[in-house]
């Protein structure tokens, strides 16, 4: 298995397990230089914060991890297709990148 693909299917494990918890069925991971720097699920249910997605936690924890906004060079992983917000966030105003698994 490639690294993308072991990327997307450890973001699909967070957010299986996200749901079994109760929470929504969501996972992200922020990559760099093939290491995973934070990793985030869906949190809107616990915390009531309407932007808790998980591309948004994990990009947050990215940051304060690196300590820095600037995530260029970074790679997010999400098991879902982003929404506008979250796809923003990706983009930044660096470059980097966003890799999904797109339902149909």
């Amino acid at each position: 298995m490639d690294n993308e693909s072991r990327f997307l299917c450890e973001a699909i494990v967070l957010a299986h397990t996200n749901s079994q918890n109760g929470g929504r069925p969501f996972g992200a991971l922020v990559v760099k230089d093939g290491e995973v720097v934070a990793s985030g699920v869906n949190e809107i249910l616990n915390t009531n914060d309407p932007t808790a997605h998980a591309e948004m936690t994990a990009i947050r924890l990215a940051s304060q991890k690196l300590k820095s906004a600037n995530l260029q060079g970074c790679t997010v992983y999400a098991s879902g297709h982003p929404c506008p917000m979250c796809m923003a966030a990706a983009a930044g105003r660096r470059k980097r990148s966003c890799l999904c698994l797109l339902q149909r």
